[in-house]
């Protein structure tokens, strides 16, 4: 089964960066501008998971990794260490150094016990760390250490000088967290979340590409924030955090965002109806923040996508936008509705934020859960959870020019 996560290359440069669970790469020629491909393997949830709302199975959760130009002989063997993670439906539970040295890794729920069967997610016992792992060398991975931090986190970003590491959780009153890190990328402080920062659990957390500033994301109240970082003139150093103007609240389910590379538009991802629900198409907004003190943010456009939209991506050059949509590919037990069939949705981005839906591409394989762009913009890569054929179940990664 696969679970996929992969962040925007040209952030962190010649890295792919996927999360996977059983990855099957086929014998062909890939044409992909990236120096590896990092994965978590959650061991506690296949498919199935999604609509049962139960684990298929308890293991021991892995971080592993590949090297492209990609191995096809027998005697390959990629290495893979013991993480604890739980991936199944978080897109950002990976930070990576720009030096491509060390990854960050949460634990949104803590391990089961190896015996334990049909665990219900109502039930699964609560995460609280981060794992720190070195990938200096792809070929021999390395866990460091690991640290607390609030409980069931979901999403975790590094700054854009690797000083600060945001951690978005559901712990009460520590649902947006902000760890100062040593030059060895240690936590040494712990900076707390804006005072006028209600509570209520923050599912998403992205910094700004230039500015210090970062966005947050709240799915059950569907709202998104924004947090100006106000730093000491000497050193540099945050003093506070300060929430500038008043949330936006969208009319969906926001599930993700991110900024263009040069930070003047963010977008928001809208699943809009979660998977298995009566579902229509999902959205994607563009915003322009006021970075002013109480400015007014603007929603400048928005384009719709498919059916139960699951990732999204920019290019490299910021004018193109690409976005998984699980459609009705899969569902529990398996139905009349049940496709195995995915879509892509390709749109377009215009220089005044103008957000233009070109195509939908119709993909073979169940639960698209990330995507890519490598360095170039000329490739990007899909993975799938699993495809829907007879036989073994197998997840992949497709690779497109």
């Amino acid at each position: 089964m696969l679970i996929l996560i992969s962040f925007n290359l040209k952030i962190l440069k010649n890295f792919l960066f996927l999360f996977i669970s059983c990855c099957s790469v086929y014998a062909q020629s890939i044409n992909f501008d990236a120096k590896g491909l990092i994965y978590l393997q959650d061991s506690d949830f296949g498919s199935f998971s999604y609509s049962t709302k139960k684990i298929d199975k308890a293991g021991l959760d892995k971080i592993g990794a590949f090297m492209f130009p990609l191995v096809y002989e027998d005697t390959y063997i990629n290495s893979e260490q013991i993480v604890s993670n739980s991936v199944i439906d978080n897109f950002k539970s990976i930070a990576l150094k720009s030096d491509n040295r060390l990854c960050y890794v949460i634990e949104s729920k803590g391990p089961l016990k190896k015996d334990e069967k049909d665990a219900s997610f109502a039930g699964l016992p609560d995460g609280g760390y981060v794992s720190v792992i070195d990938i200096s060398n792809l070929r021999n991975l390395k866990p460091d250490y690991r640290f607390p931090v609030a409980l069931n986190p979901k999403a975790i970003a590094l700054s854009k000088n690797n000083e600060y590491l945001a951690v978005a959780s559901e712990g009460y009153n520590q649902e947006l967290q902000i760890f100062e890190l040593n030059e060895f990328g240690k936590p040494i402080r712990v900076i707390a979340k804006p005072s006028q920062m209600s509570n209520g659990a923050v599912s998403d957390v992205i910094w700004h590409p230039k500015e210090d500033f970062l966005v947050y994301i709240k799915q059950d109240t569907r709202e998104i924030g924004l947090v100006k970082i106000v730093k000491d003139g000497p050193t540099q150093k945050i003093i506070r955090l300060e929430q500038i103007g008043s949330t936006i609240k969208l009319d969906g389910i926001p599930k993700t965002g991110l900024f263009t590379s040069n930070g003047k538009y963010f977008l928001v991802l809208d699943t809009h109806n979660p998977i298995n629900a009566e579902a229509v198409n999902g959205q994607v907004f563009v915003i322009k923040f006021n970075l002013e003190d109480q400015g007014s943010h603007s929603l400048i456009s928005k384009a719709y996508v498919e059916e139960n939209p699951t990732a999204i991506t920019i290019n490299p050059e910021g004018n193109s936008v690409l976005v998984t949509n699980a459609k009705k590919s899969f569902e529990y037990p398996i139905n009349e509705r049940t496709t195995g069939k995915s879509s892509l949705s390709v749109l377009d981005l215009s220089s005044d934020g103008t957000l233009t839906n070109k195509t939908n591409l119709l993909l073979n394989g169940i639960l698209p859960s990330g995507l890519s762009f490598d360095k170039t913009g000329k490739n990007f890569a899909v993975s799938f959870f699993q495809y829907l054929d007879f036989g073994k179940p197998s997840a992949g990664i497709d690779f497109y020019k």
